[in-house]
C-alpha cells in the first residue's frame, strides 16, 4: 500500500469510530427518552385514577346532598328513583315475557 492508501485507510478509521461514538450517545439518549417517557404514562395513569376517584366522589356528595337538602329536592330526587325503579321494572317485564 502507498502512503496516500494509508493515509486514506488511518482517516476512514477515524471516521468510522466517530460515527460508532455517535451511535453510541444517540443510544443512550434514547433509552434516557423511553425512560422518562414510562414515568410520564405513569404518571398519566395515576392521574386518570385520581380523575375517576374524584369523579365517583363528586357524584356521590352531590347525590347525597340532593336526598338531604331542602324538601323540594327531596321530593325531586324521590320522583325521580321512583321514575328509575319503574323503568327498571318495565324492563324486567319485557325480558320475562
Amino acid at each position: 500500500m502507498t502512503e496516500e492508501e494509508y493515509k486514506l485507510f488511518a482517516e476512514f478509521e477515524d471516521r468510522m469510530r466517530e460515527l460508532i461514538r455517535l451511535y453510541d450517545e444517540k443510544k443512550r439518549h434514547i433509552e434516557v427518552l423511553e425512560a422518562s417517557l414510562k414515568e410520564k404514562n405513569e404518571i398519566i395513569r395515576q392521574n386518570k385514577q385520581t380523575i375517576e376517584a374524584l369523579q365517583t366522589k363528586y357524584t356521590d356528595l352531590h347525590t347525597a346532598h340532593i336526598l338531604a337538602g331542602n324538601e323540594g329536592e327531596f321530593q325531586y330526587a324521590r320522583k325521580r328513583v321512583n321514575k328509575l325503579v319503574r323503568e327498571v321494572e318495565t324492563c324486567i317485564a319485557l325480558l320475562n315475557e
